[in-house]
């Protein structure tokens, strides 16, 4: 199997990108939902974004070579440009968590200010707690609640 990734690291700051910052995760916050569901009684579920990096919309134009061995006939000298981020590029992860942090607030989630990654929302008189975690999640509520929450995400 052979991953397409980027040349992230020719990129030059203020030509390439502009930004790259997102916010990580706290270990304090994650120890925190594990102490709170613990309490609770609810049940942690892990979700991995397998292509979450490629998800990501990028505000700059990037253009990129082809890679060896992909060929197509009259064009040698081509350029690609990106609409999407791509696993190597310096801003793919920020363009990830600007899509995702967008997407749970459209499905009424309150990001927290302490932690930018910990959504909370009420749903049916419960609170349903989402925990960013690079290119996976955590998510926590009620049992019953877990598989409607998944299929929000998942779409």
């Amino acid at each position: 199997m052979a991953i397409f990734v980027a040349t992230g690291f020719s990129q030059q700051e203020g030509i390439d990108y502009e930004e790259t910052f997102s916010p990580r995760t706290r270990y304090t916050t994650i120890r925190s939902l594990i102490s709170l569901t613990t309490t609770m009684g609810w049940n942690i579920h892990q979700m991995d974004v397998k292509t979450a990096f490629l998800n990501g919309i990028i505000d700059e134009e990037v253009y990129i070579e082809k890679p060896l061995g992909f060929e197509v006939k009259d064009r040698k000298k081509y350029v690609f440009i990106l609409k999407k981020a791509l696993y190597g590029l310096k801003q793919a992860q920020r363009a990830w968590y600007a899509r995702k942090d967008a997407h749970l607030q459209r499905l009424g989630f309150t990001k927290c200010y302490v932690d930018l990654n910990l959504y909370i929302k009420v749903l049916k008189g419960e609170s349903v707690i989402i925990l960013l975690c690079v290119n996976y999640l955590l998510l926590t509520c009620l049992e019953g609640q877990i598989e409607e929450c998944k299929k929000h995400l998942a779409a």
